[in-house]
């Protein structure tokens, strides 16, 4: 073939084989060991059910033409069934452990993913329909590893090793299988494509009525103040109801798909059945007073009939796990597609080279920026900033929402780097860093504190080397924890919600700054620590700040109305740019 036909034939194979479906060949490739040890079990499984129906075929035609029957044959037939039935066993445990290891490994790295993806997941989705994505539509890869995937080797092995054996036995029985098989192949991919559509809309209204429900839950405080809670109700049961319909919809389609596809099997084996009993009546229209086959061939295909349709009626039902997997592939290559900063910045040489331009730094700044910004599909992220953060040195930065405060932050946090102007942490360009090794360096405090499921013991140390008890205790006494960890009937093992039930926001907000501490992070960054606290709570969560910060690097960002008047710089961020006010003022 020359190279100008293989260019023609490539991008058509290209089209036959859809994004979703190479994600999840790649994924199957991984586990090739298990599934060429499945096929070689479904090869024996082969062997076994020929050599049963033939087997069979003899004890029966013996038993009605002689009343008698060979022993060694049953032997022979119960060996096969037994031989089946191991090979059956084998191939799903198989199978099913091939389809937990990739979901394992899959879940695993979509996590990965995510965390280096850091805020910007949320341009995929929010937090709950992703992850509903990263649990319930991983699981739904299931089906399509463990059954569909196995059942492709068997749907053209076992039909074409009947065929090649009633070939020699009957030709007329050979034609009824060659043309009842394409047609239920034609229905199941036909009905196929509408469980997929269907399957798609199931998991868009799963993710809506995730969404909806943990926003709700994070809002019921506030919902009960307004008297809202009525509206909400009705709210989720609609999206409960919703989803009711769309999974009905899908099961409507695979009840009606598995009835199709029997009437078919059934039909075409009643056709077989109808052929041979007519022909050992001699009563075939084209052919009376012979029998084209004997007794015993006919148990033969009479017993290879119904084995010839039962892998195509199993591919058929599985078909729709293979229609369940490309809908939830979709969801997942979303979040594969979405570029980590890492990848951009690799990707970009160019705007690499361009940081790397020779700005003259302050020697002991630990930070400095020059004109940095960030504009983002025509919107500013970020107003201009030139300055510079010394070591030990603690800044608190306000002013209005809109002009990048909290970009900022996430600029440090080495989330995004689609940035303008320079910024170096000492001499080194930000671009340039390890930026595992600087998030070591860091300590995050956001607006609300992000807990896990587990006592509060397991979310101080969550990330962090496991300190002595004695470092943990100090921790506890600086951030003036100690006291009402105690009063818990608990204490350090008092189990907490993922949105710290049972704590009010300024105990939260302590437990964070504990974890700073045991974290030993010099550079600490603090997003509105005090929102969402009433006065006298955020005037005491600052003084434990300002007593534990002392000799830390600190970027607060805070509004006004919390004033910070223990930091050694105000800066005050504009849309014209950053100014730099003094803190004497305030105090």
């Amino acid at each position: 073939m020359s190279k100008q036909e293989k260019a023609h034939k490539s991008p058509r194979k290209a089209r036959l084989t859809t994004p979703e479906l190479q994600f999840l060949n790649e994924w199957a490739k991984r586990q090739t060991k298990r599934y060429r040890l499945v096929q070689l079990l479904g090869i024996l499984f082969t062997v076994g059910l020929v050599a049963q129906a033939w087997s069979l075929a003899n004890v029966f035609s013996d038993l009605v033409i002689d009343g008698a029957f060979s022993v060694s044959l049953l032997l022979i037939a119960f060996s096969a069934l037994l031989i089946r039935a191991l090979a059956s066993f084998g191939r799903e445990r198989l199978s099913a452990a091939a389809s937990r290891s990739i979901r394992y490994t899959l879940r695993k790295k979509l996590l990965s993913h995510l965390t280096h993806l850091g805020p910007s997941r949320l341009k995929i989705d929010e937090d709950a329909a992703l992850s509903t994505r990263v649990y319930e539509q991983v699981d739904a890869l299931d089906d399509y590893f463990s059954r569909y995937k196995p059942q492709l080797f068997m749907v053209s092995l076992i039909p074409c090793v009947i065929l090649l054996a009633v070939l020699p036995v009957s030709y007329i029985a050979f034609g009824v299988f060659m043309m009842t098989a394409p047609l239920v192949i034609i229905f199941m991919i036909f009905v196929g494509h509408k469980a997929a559509q269907a399957n798609r809309r199931q998991f868009r209204v799963l993710a809506m009525l995730s969404n909806q429900f943990m926003d709700l839950s994070q809002g019921l405080a506030e919902l009960k103040r307004l008297g809202r809670t009525g509206q909400a109700k009705q709210r989720l049961s609609d999206s409960a109801s919703a989803y009711q319909r769309t999974t009905m919809g899908v099961l409507r389609l695979a009840f009606l798909s598995t009835a199709t596809l029997e009437l078919f099997a059934s039909l075409s084996i009643a056709m077989i059945a109808l052929y041979l009993g007519l022909g050992l009546l001699e009563q075939l229209p084209w052919d009376k007073g012979q029998a084209p086959v004997t007794l015993t061939q006919a148990f033969f295909l009479l017993l290879l009939a119904p084995e010839f349709y039962l892998p195509l009626r199993q591919l058929g039902n599985d078909y729709h796990a293979k229609q369940k997997a490309e809908a939830a592939a979709t969801a997942l290559l979303e979040i594969f597609n979405t570029p980590t900063q890492d990848a951009q910045t690799a990707s970009k040489d160019d705007a690499i080279q361009s940081h790397l331009s020779i700005v003259k730094t302050q020697s002991t700044s630990l930070l400095t920026f020059q004109t940095l910004s960030w504009q983002q599909a025509g919107r500013t992220r970020l107003a201009p900033i030139s300055n510079h953060i010394r070591e030990g040195e603690r800044i608190w930065l306000s002013g209005e929402s809109g002009v990048g405060k909290s970009s900022l932050l996430h600029l440090l946090l080495g989330f995004e780097k689609g940035y303008q102007g320079e910024c170096f942490v000492y001499h080194e360009p930000f671009s340039t860093l390890d930026i595992a090794q600087w998030r070591g360096r860091l300590a995050w405090l956001p607006q609300t504190p992000e807990w896990v499921n587990g006592s509060i013991r397991q979310n101080l140390l969550l990330g962090i080397q496991p300190p002595s008890e004695q470092e943990i205790q100090t921790a506890l006494e600086k951030s003036q924890c100690a006291d009402f960890i105690k009063a818990l009937p608990a204490g350090l093992e008092t189990k907490l919600t993922e949105l710290g039930t049972g704590l009010s926001g300024g105990q939260m907000q302590r437990l964070s700054i504990a974890r700073a501490l045991l974290s030993n992070a010099d550079v600490w960054l603090l997003d509105e620590p005090c929102s969402g606290l009433d006065e006298d709570t955020a005037n005491a969560v600052l003084e434990t700040l300002n007593s534990v910060s002392k000799g830390k690097t600190l970027l607060v960002v805070s509004h006004d109305t919390h004033p910070i008047s223990w930091a050694d710089r105000h800066w005050n961020l504009t849309l014209g740019g950053l100014h730099e006010q003094s803190i004497q003022a305030i105090a």
